[in-house]
């Protein structure tokens, strides 16, 4: 009976400390992007350009959490015909969503992510056959800006490919900053 009543006192004070890690259970992302194309033929007529990219991330467990964001970019691309060559400015959209595993460094000041998951690609002036479902995965590195570790300053890098034939793949880099609220329990 002792030895359980010691177990229930060390499990409830590990959940103190949980809850006391300045883990967020809700982020909110928004940074500036660049968007490289990689491969492929669908990508052949672009070069890279800038963007900007929204996300969310719901943290439902300490190394694990759900995300959601989007990217959308101005890429130059070119166009030629019989009259000569012409250099329009089409903008491309990306949306992800996945999971995503954190390992914190140095009491959490530091967090190394790897995400992975699905995306879907809107061409500017695109149909069904350029529109389509990819794969996406990304690592990031963050560091907590303030000492409750709320604000944070990251650098992420993401792929984006098709399965199958590759018909397309992308790379992304984007630096943000990521404000957490809602401790975890």
């Amino acid at each position: 009976m002792g030895s359980l009543l010691i177990r229930i006192s060390c499990g409830l004070m590990a959940g103190g400390l949980w809850a006391q890690s300045g883990i967020a259970l809700h982020n909110l992302e928004i940074g500036g992007a660049g968007l490289f194309p990689v491969s492929g033929y669908k990508t052949d007529a672009y070069s890279a350009g800038a963007g900007w990219r929204p996300g969310y991330e719901l943290r439902f467990l300490r190394p694990l959490g759900a995300e959601v964001g989007f990217t959308e970019a101005w890429l130059p691309g070119s166009s030629c015909g019989h009259f000569g060559c012409t250099h329009p400015r089409e903008t491309l959209k990306l949306l992800d969503y996945g999971l995503r595993g954190h390992i914190p460094l140095d009491a959490g000041r530091f967090d190394l992510s790897a995400g992975v998951g699905g995306g879907y690609i809107w061409y500017q002036y695109g149909n069904s056959f350029t529109n389509g479902s990819l794969l996406q995965y990304s690592g990031r590195a963050a560091v907590a800006i303030d000492r409750r570790r709320r604000w944070r300053v990251a650098f992420t890098l993401r792929t984006w490919r098709d399965l199958g034939r590759p018909t397309q793949q992308w790379l992304s880099t984007t630096a943000s900053v990521i404000f957490g609220m809602g401790g975890m329990p």
